[in-house]
This record gives C-alpha cells, sequence and structure tokens, in this order.
C-alpha cells in the first residue's frame, strides 16, 4: 500500500474517530455514559408489553420489576461523569421521558390486561397516566431548578413513579387470592392512591446508596416468587 493511500485512510479514520469522540451526536442527542441503563429499561419494559399482549401478566411484572432496578442507577452512573449543562438537561429530559413510558404508560396497560377493562375503570387509568405526566413534569421543573440554584435535594415532592415497579407487581400478586372483584378493586385502588400521592405534597426521602442492596434484594425476592409462579 503506498504512503498516499495511507495517508487517505489514516485521516479518515481521524475524521470518524473525532466524530465518535464529539458529545454532540445528532440526532441522538448527547453522549451519557448512563444511556445503556435507560434504555435498558425501556427495552425490559418493551418485553413486558409484548408478555401481556401474550397473556403471560406474570412474566410482564418481573419486567416491570427489571426496569425499576435498572431505573435506581441511571441517575448515579449519570452523575459521575463531568457534565456540561446542556448534557445534564439532555439527562433529565431523556429519563422523565423514558419514565412515562415505563412507569405511567406500562403499569397502567399491565392492569388492562389483567382484568380492569369495563368502562367504570376508565377513570382510574386516565388519572393514573394524566398524575405521572404532571408528576413527571414536576420532577423536571425541580430538577431545572436546582441546577440553575446549584443546589442539591435529599428527597421527593410526592410519590416518585417509579414507586410502581414495586406497587403493581406486589398488588397483582395480592390479587391472586382475592375473590373477583376483590383484585380488580384492588388493583384500580393501587392505581387510584399512586395517582393521588404522585401529585401530592408529601415529602418521599431518595434511597441512599447504602439502602441499594436492600431493595435490590426486595426486587430479587419478587422475581423469585413470580419465577415459581410461571
Amino acid at each position: 500500500m503506498s504512503n498516499f493511500a495511507k495517508d487517505i485512510i489514516a485521516k479518515k479514520a481521524e475524521i470518524l474517530y473525532s466524530l465518535f469522540m464529539t458529545k454532540h451526536i445528532r440526532p441522538l442527542g448527547y453522549k451519557n455514559i448512563a444511556l445503556p441503563i435507560t434504555f435498558a429499561a425501556v427495552a425490559s419494559n418493551f418485553m413486558g408489553v409484548w408478555f401481556a399482549f401474550r397473556g403471560f401478566v406474570d412474566a410482564a411484572m418481573v419486567c416491570l420489576i427489571l426496569a425499576g432496578i435498572f431505573d435506581m442507577f441511571d441517575g448515579p452512573v449519570a452523575r459521575k461523569q463531568k457534565r456540561s449543562h446542556d448534557e445534564t438537561m439532555f439527562g433529565i429530559e431523556l429519563d422523565s421521558l423514558a419514565d412515562v413510558i415505563n412507569f405511567g404508560f406500562v403499569p397502567a396497560l399491565l392492569v388492562y390486561m389483567s382484568g380492569p377493562r369495563r368502562w367504570f375503570y376508565v377513570p382510574f387509568f386516565f388519572l393514573y397516566i394524566l398524575s405521572a405526566i404532571v408528576r413527571l413534569a414536576y420532577f423536571n421543573v425541580m430538577a431545572i431548578k436546582r441546577l440553575s440554584d446549584n443546589t442539591i435535594s435529599r428527597d421527593f415532592v410526592g410519590l416518585p413513579v417509579t414507586s410502581s415497579a414495586a406497587s403493581f407487581p406486589v398488588a397483582w400478586l395480592i390479587a391472586q387470592w382475592l375473590p373477583q372483584p376483590g383484585g380488580k378493586i384492588l388493583l384500580s385502588a393501587v392505581m387510584l392512591i399512586s395517582a393521588i400521592l404522585f401529585v401530592s405534597p408529601i415529602r418521599v426521602p431518595k434511597i441512599r446508596k447504602k439502602q441499594y442492596p436492600i431493595v435490590i434484594l426486595l426486587g430479587i425476592i419478587l422475581v423469585i416468587i413470580y419465577a415459581l409462579r410461571i
């Protein structure tokens, strides 16, 4: 190979490397080491939707639990990276948009597929999804405000929507032991209570790093219970 050809290849490699290393990748937004974790949570719940439509609600609930576990780590991992203002804003928006799907739409769909399909259950689904969207919009506003003020919050205002990764799988297990329509009423009640707590002014402490093993252990126990059922 001639030196000219080698120079051309080297130049192309340098250009490709510089494009890869740039922090702003159109149309994918900004590079973030937490993106694979966020995408894993979305992929997990996508499989949950697939299972739900095939009638395997137990398997779908396992996917919801796994999405909740993934979601625990994307924030801490992202904060380990030195980020510009735009990169931080991109991470906030991406995480909230993923949460709308993972813990707003998907739990409502799983509840629908588990039985409550009559018209009088519709207000529960509407209130749940609407409250989840409002909760996440409020979270974005507060996150942006803290970013501009350079402050750190130790708790959430309102119940985080990620709580649905635990509340619905537990409620679904209990619902299996209740005579109908008791199970449907329980799941509808969980949706209504969650919707109220999402937009309530209560303060919920954030999970500390030392509490992660406990939360993961509880998640594993739930998954094992579901695996035995499946």
